[in-house]
Parts: C-alpha cells; sequence; structure tokens
C-alpha cells in the first residue's frame, strides 16, 4: 500500500475540492480543529474554507502531496511563505461567534508568537483519513515531503495537534520546542526538525 506514495507533482491529479475532502475527513475528531467547529454541522459547513485560508498558500506553491489513493494529504510552504493572516482572522471572525473567537484569541496568540524566524519549511496541515489512519501512510508522506527540507539543508516546523501526532512527527526527528497552554485552547505542540545529518 505505501508503495501508493506520489509525490508533490502526482498532486496535480488531485483537484483542491479532493485535497481538502481528504484532510477534513482527517481532522474531523481533532480537537483543536473541534475547538472552532464544535458541532458538526459547523465543521462540515466551514472547516475546509478554514484550511484553504490557513494553508491555501501550498497549492500556489505546488508543494501539496497526495497518496495515490486519495487517503492521506499535506500542504507544505516552502520558505519565506507564510500563512494569511489577514485571510485567516477575517475568516475566523465570518464563521466563529464572537464569544467563541474571544475565547480562542489567547491561545491564538500564543501559537503565533512560537512560530520560528529562522528560515525553515513549515507543515501546516497533514492528515490521514480515518479508515488509514495506523496503516503507516501518514509516516510516509511526511518522510516524502521532509525530502525538500533535506534537499535544501533547512530545518522544518509544525504544530501537532495531539500527543499522538507528536509521536509520530518525534519518530520523523522533531522534537518539541514549545506547547500553547491557554483557558479554552487545545493544546499545540510546536515541533522543530534540523535537516538530516544536523540533528
Amino acid at each position: 500500500m505505501l508503495d501508493d506514495l506520489t509525490d508533490v507533482a502526482a498532486a496535480e491529479r488531485f483537484d483542491v475540492p479532493q485535497v481538502l475532502a481528504i484532510l477534513v475527513a482527517a481532522f474531523r475528531n481533532d480537537s483543536a480543529a473541534r475547538s472552532l467547529y464544535p458541532t458538526d454541522s459547523e465543521y462540515e459547513r466551514h472547516f475546509s474554507g478554514f484550511l484553504m485560508a490557513f494553508g491555501g498558500r501550498a497549492f500556489d506553491e505546488g508543494t501539496v502531496d497526495v497518496d495515490a489513493s486519495g487517503r492521506a494529504a499535506a500542504l507544505w510552504f516552502p520558505p519565506g511563505i507564510e500563512p494569511d493572516g489577514e485571510a485567516i482572522i477575517a475568516y475566523m471572525e465570518d464563521t466563529i461567534p464572537p464569544e467563541r473567537l474571544g475565547v480562542l484569541s489567547v491561545g491564538m496568540e500564543i501559537q503565533s508568537a512560537m512560530h520560528p524566524h529562522e528560515t525553515h519549511w513549515y507543515l501546516p496541515w497533514m492528515g490521514v483519513v480515518p479508515e488509514a489512519q495506523g496503516s503507516g501512510l501518514g509516516s510516509a508522506l511526511l518522510r516524502a515531503g521532509l525530502v525538500r527540507a533535506d534537499t535544501d539543508g533547512l530545518p522544518a516546523y509544525l504544530e501537532a495537534t495531539s500527543r499522538r501526532n507528536a509521536a509520530l512527527y518525534t519518530r520523523q526527528g522533531f522534537r518539541e520546542t514549545g506547547v500553547v497552554e491557554a483557558k479554552g485552547y487545545p493544546e499545540i505542540i510546536a515541533m522543530w526538525r534540523l535537516p538530516r545529518g544536523q540533528g
């Protein structure tokens, strides 16, 4: 099954809605995603738009990895590309009630402050559909993406949304650099990986 893993060029076979559908399925039970959109109806209506606001620039850069069977996807930002903060805030203001957004804002500020300034590759989103989780597909997809960072001789950064995911990333050379701890905000684990041969 892992032979189905494709490189970034093969992701062109999947259109944006297909990639988003993979990630929506993958994050359906994720505590961080559901802190934004806790009801099923909110999640179904709004989470794909949030994914685009936060990670859509990966499509522009051509740095989207997709498993050939359509079970896993990753959005990567190359050095110098960051999330569109204004677009994210605008989308959240349009789709999240003010009282919930107010509770989340402290954690969001902490998370933003932890983002490194050093040149790096950034993985804002990676997910595997529920029926394929635990199969090794996520590890394979992650390794494929990390080839870019290693080729460039650059570190990689991500934010894990669970300790289980953090364990996966640790096995691939990431180390915890900080944790978001704020009332009403999910635990987010900032993680950093030096390029192979430097860590």
